[in-house]
């Protein structure tokens, strides 16, 4: 909260270090920054819904009780991958259990897979990628690092973290096309190789 209520005021702080010179460009920069969190947020909003839509369709579907309490439990645990698909699945699979006997809860764990691989192979690297500007590998790719290094909490920063990593990359890209600064030193002219 009070990084919310006094983020203009410490940006300017941060401004504020940075020689005048070169406060265009810093400006810039965390545009490029905040516009792809920006895109990482809504696009993760934009996953939850649709998770809990199609969880909602098939909990009706199969007739298991409770289905918007569960599916609203569904779309707000989707926040945290993997972990949140496998403990909003628990009270699931248990009601259809009791409503319908093994059948049903085998089907509703079915249901909860088939939309658990949408998520992880459509909606994430599609929808997520549109909306933070990131290739959809680059997602897959930051997703399966950050899982393997830290865990959930690498899954949940990794998306956040390669929006970052994009930005400044983007940003130095095009602050070296406007320098028509080449990568590499050119090669010594006749001139130079004369002088020598």
């Amino acid at each position: 909260a009070f990084l919310s209520m006094d983020g203009p005021r410490i940006i300017r702080f941060a401004e504020s270090l940075v020689p005048s010179s070169w406060r265009g460009d810093f400006r810039r920069l965390l545009h490029g920054i905040d516009t792809g969190l920006a895109g990482v947020v809504r696009g993760q909003l934009t996953i939850m819904i649709v998770n809990g839509i199609l969880t909602f369709i098939g909990l009706l579907i199969l007739r298991i009780p409770f289905a918007f309490a569960l599916s609203a439990l569904a779309t707000l645990l989707y926040v945290v991958p993997i972990f949140g698909t496998i403990i909003s699945s628990i009270p699931i699979v248990l009601l259809a259990l009791t409503a319908g006997g093994l059948s049903k809860g085998l089907l509703a764990l079915a249901w909860i897979l088939v939309i658990h691989a949408l998520e992880t192979y459509v909606f994430n690297p599609k929808i997520m990628g549109d909306a933070s500007r990131i290739h959809p590998v680059l997602i897959v790719l930051a997703l399966v690092i950050g899982e393997r290094t830290s865990g959930i909490v690498g899954a949940l920063l990794a998306v956040p973290v390669a929006s970052v990593f994009v930005a400044v990359f983007r940003f130095l890209h095009r602050k070296v096309a406007e320098l028509d600064v080449p990568w590499w030193p050119a090669e010594p002219t006749n001139r130079m190789l004369r002088r020598r």
